[in-house]
């Protein structure tokens, strides 16, 4: 056993090995919030430095605003700790104690470390700060098992999940309270995000949506950092240890299934460390968290009622799946496809004509001139979705005939013309978070490629005749967004279209300035699929550098 006083002389040693420091501080310094804000990206660290740096004044502004708030959550941050790299470990507590926000505890598990250095460093940090709360575990039990003591002994209201050797920004607890007493129904809350280089140096954001049920079905987008009202995460048993490695997915998976209410935070207030081993670094190095993956959507997609199978894409970057639903019977879908000629002054008008004639269908498929499924496949994956019952509307990819992306998600704009994410890039292009290559939610369907809810279409009484062309499509997803039902894009359900695609640029003028008149409250707040530090000005979904 070691002394007391080496003990304390290697702790101490350790925080000035990684700091410059003798002892840890509360009130983060001038220099390490310009530290914190450095990237491995001159174009991201350009952004940091406008949109997410603060100075040691404004952080006493954020904690003097904080303890005048008549009603502050107390919040939990909960850390499972086994061999940590005690200068990662240090800066991950650090971030912690470094928030501007006060009222939080830490609540560290020590899942049977046996490394010295991570042991002696923990025990002295915690003798330091009331704040700090030590759990041991008898022996590695990992980290469901872990988590779940830390959160069993949580006295927060909210409890926040922060891995061991990852960051938090100092505003990042004042922004989550901040948000919890705007709206005090919140039940879970998640943040952007982004990445650690094993320099120690910020890159890979990766700037989310707000809540999208059905992209949920394709990653776990919303971990990182994700902030649960703690008797919800009690309720639901905390993480299982059957999904270990990807146990964060499986609890946001059975929580959406309690119809909760969740805020999304549209900044970057947690940074993901990338070293030797980490899943972030080495995808490879935890297949298990894969198959936990696979395991944890399967089960979601039978306690829902719902039939189908569950893979990785193997074309992507390891985390990305394809959840394939069952196939709809062909004899109650209507596919429509208009005849060459018809101009996008003439869509509402035509479409309302062929679908108002008559039948007993109960999907309605919508394909503008020339636009054709590749495949029949593409059909029933359209169909498909509309097994859940909050989805109204599905849209497919179209490409022309060089495989070059014509639709792969539309973004709304205030100016009334959507934004085409990935327009002329090659088909091969996965994007941003693989927006074209993955399900996911998004605000409208495209309107010459779209499948509708012929229920939902009954009871909206159709397309809003005021619009000559395409955008009453756009009017008619809002409409059903009022409503509780969601749009889906399936990049699965692919179409071509060899000549007279409508570019959006091309809809009637005068259909743009009558939807973003109509929908002038929605739009100005930003398309909640797309989050508004991207580019509006470029299909790439590149950050938005303006000033």
């Amino acid at each position: 056993m070691l002394g007391r006083t080496l003990r304390k002389a290697l702790a101490v040693a350790t925080i000035k090995r990684y700091t410059g420091r003798a002892e840890s501080t509360a009130v983060p310094g001038d220099s390490d919030l310009r530290r914190w804000v450095r990237s491995e990206w001159v174009e991201y660290e350009t952004w940091l430095y406008r949109h997410a740096f603060f100075s040691q004044t404004r952080w006493m502004y954020y904690r003097q605003e904080a303890c005048c708030w008549d009603k502050s959550p107390f919040i939990s941050v909960l850390t499972p700790v086994y061999n940590t790299d005690p200068g990662h470990l240090f800066e991950c507590i650090l971030s912690v104690q470094s928030q501007a926000y006060p009222f939080w505890e830490m609540c560290l598990v020590d899942d049977g470390s046996d490394r010295l250095e991570t042991k002696v460093l923990l025990k002295t940090m915690v003798r330091q700060d009331p704040r700090l709360k030590l759990f041991t575990m008898p022996g590695n039990q990992g980290i469901c098992s872990a988590t779940n003591q830390a959160l069993s002994n949580a006295m927060g209201e909210y409890v926040a999940f922060l891995d061991h050797d990852d960051r938090l920004t100092p505003d990042a607890l004042f922004r989550v309270a901040k948000t919890i007493r705007k709206d005090p129904d919140t039940d879970i809350l998640y943040s952007d995000r982004d990445m650690l280089s094993p320099r120690g140096l910020r890159f890979m954001h990766v700037f989310k949506p707000d809540w999208s049920p059905e992209t949920l079905l394709t990653w776990n987008y919303a971990c990182h950092l994700t902030v649960y009202r703690r008797s919800l995460a009690l309720d639901l048993g905390g993480f299982r240890s059957d999904y270990e490695g990807h146990q964060d997915h499986d609890l946001i998976l059975r929580a959406a299934e309690t119809n909760p209410h969740v805020c999304h935070i549209p900044q970057i207030l947690y940074s993901w460390r990338q070293h030797e081993g980490s899943l972030s670094l080495r995808a490879g190095s935890k297949e298990y968290v894969y198959e936990s993956a696979v395991r944890a959507l399967t089960d979601a997609l039978q306690r829902r009622g719902l039939t189908g199978t569950v893979h990785e894409i193997p074309e992507l970057w390891r985390g990305n799946f394809r959840v394939r639903l069952k196939p709809r019977e062909p004899d109650g879908i209507l596919t429509i496809s208009l005849e060459h000629g018809v101009e996008p002054k003439g869509f509402s008008g035509r479409v309302t004509h062929h679908i108002d004639t008559g039948h007993d269908k109960s999907i309605i498929i919508i394909l503008g001139p020339g636009v054709r499924p590749a495949d029949q496949e593409s059909i029933r994956e359209l169909a498909s979705w509309f097994h859940i019952p909050e989805v109204g509307l599905v849209t497919g990819k179209v490409v022309d005939p060089e495989d070059h992306i014509l639709h792969a998600g539309l973004v709304q704009r205030p100016n009334g013309i959507p934004l085409a994410v990935y327009q002329g890039f090659p088909e091969s292009t996965p994007g941003y978070m693989a927006a074209t290559a993955t399900v996911r939610n998004v605000s409208a369907p495209h309107p010459a490629c779209f499948a509708v809810r012929m229920s939902l279409w009954k009871d909206l009484s159709g397309l809003d005749r005021a619009y000559l062309g395409p955008h009453s499509v756009l009017d008619l997803a809002l409409r059903c967004l009022e409503k509780g039902f969601r749009s889906v894009y399936t990049p699965f359900a692919r179409f071509v279209c060899p000549q007279g695609w409508w570019y959006a640029e091309q809809w009637p003028a005068e259909d743009a300035d009558r939807f973003s008149r109509k929908w002038d409250t929605w739009l100005k707040k930003g398309d909640p699929y797309y989050n508004k530090w991207l580019t509006l000005e470029h299909p790439d979904m590149g950050l938005d550098l303006r000033p």
